[in-house]
């Protein structure tokens, strides 16, 4: 299970991190990857996944556009919101298929953007996540 976060153009996100003890202490647990669009990170459940984003949470709002969480089971990825409403709030239960999709992608220049279902991805895409969010997440 991954923990993905998609860095803001510009932004050497795992530099940032490792440049920054508090971050670095918080990550201690944990073996961060460099990747050209931010930082992945392996992590045991989605419980600790979110943890780690609780934890990182003031790196997120200021280096990140996105930070995502695999869902091994429907082989997807859930935005934080949505993981927080079916694992800690367990307001929302997830199905077979889900409403609120779209894509996280990543072009060549670093900028990332979200992407309806059925709309093409911007030209440049080097990477794209399918990802379920909730409605307000959406574009």
């Amino acid at each position: 299970m991954q923990v993905v976060c998609i860095a803001k153009p510009g932004v050497n996100l795992f530099q940032t991190l490792t440049d920054s003890e508090t971050s670095r202490h918080i990550l201690r647990f944990y073996r961060p990857e460099d990747m050209k669009y931010g930082v992945r990170v392996t992590v045991s459940t989605v419980s600790s996944a979110l943890s780690l984003l609780s934890e990182l949470r003031w790196y997120l709002l200021r280096y990140t556009t996105l930070a995502l969480i695999e869902d091994t089971e429907h082989g997807v990825y859930l935005t934080r919101e949505l993981a927080g409403k079916v694992y800690e709030e367990r307001s929302v239960q997830l199905g077979e298929t889900w409403d609120h999709v779209f894509r996280a992608a990543i072009t060549e220049d670093g900028s990332s953007c979200k992407v309806p279902l059925g709309v093409d991805t911007p030209e440049g895409t080097v990477l794209s996540f399918t990802v379920w969010g909730t409605e307000r997440e959406c574009p």
